[in-house]
């Protein structure tokens, strides 16, 4: 895999990057099945369309966020960067957690059940981060250690240079697992599984209860980002914690 440009396009001296516009088919791909999923399980759909703002607004507040909490050493030197968009900084972990924290706020207004609403969105989740997984191809992160296999993706050496400790020293090395591709793969497999959950679900409802889906998603998630996090050498790190 080859090295790309971050910046997908530019107006004067402001910059598009392809991981806010992958972040944006993510997220636009999510409402779209989630939408059909609602049909699917005989809920009214609309309101999966009243939920969108709520979803975007709670989304991208929750992706800065974390990726300030997660990275709070470089940001407290000058907290105006905070607010910096411009220079990029997304976690799409939490788009992820802004996505639930709001679903849980639209519930209780709405007067809905939260597990079931969180059964029908847990596959829009994880495809929206398969999709937001392809931004950190364009970013060069997530990646893992050297390899000479031929699915290895190419490191600028300044990127490298960055991981670079007296115990672990890559200035050697160009091409490196691209674990962010290996999570796209597992991604999909599981928004796989949970839509064959959702079509079992319709022919033995008495066997899953509300949340299953939702929870069964939570916890193979976490089993293989676990796994993948464990091969990455640009983990980001809080209290000294890889954050998974």
């Amino acid at each position: 895999m080859a090295a790309v440009d971050p910046v997908a396009f530019s107006f004067g001296n402001f910059e598009i990057r392809w991981y806010g516009i992958l972040i944006a088919i993510a997220l636009l791909v999510g409402i779209v099945l989630s939408y059909f999923l609602a049909r699917y399980r005989g809920q009214k759909a609309e309101e999966v369309i009243n939920f969108a703002p709520f979803s975007v607004v709670f989304g991208v507040i929750g992706a800065r966020l974390l990726h300030v909490v997660v990275n709070w050493s470089y940001y407290s030197k000058d907290l105006s960067r905070i607010f910096a968009f411009r220079e990029g900084g997304l976690a799409i972990q939490g788009v992820m957690l802004g996505g639930v924290l709001a679903l849980l706020v639209f519930c209780r207004v709405r007067k809905l059940k939260f597990w079931l609403w969180a059964d029908i969105i847990a596959p829009a989740l994880v495809l929206g981060q398969a999709i937001g997984r392809w931004g950190n191809y364009f970013n060069q992160e997530a990646f893992g250690l050297p390899t000479s296999l031929p699915w290895g993706i190419y490191i600028d050496p300044s990127v490298v240079a960055l991981y670079n400790t007296a115990k672990n020293d890559y200035s050697g090395f160009q091409y490196f697992h691209p674990t962010f591709f290996y999570e796209f793969l597992a991604n999909l497999l599981l928004c796989g599984m949970l839509l064959l959950l959702h079509r079992l679900y319709k022919k033995r409802p008495e066997r899953f209860p509300e949340g299953l889906i939702f929870t069964t998603y939570l916890g193979i998630y976490a089993l293989y980002r676990s796994v993948i996090e464990y091969y990455r050498i640009d983990s980001s790190e809080f209290l000294g914690i890889k954050v998974v």
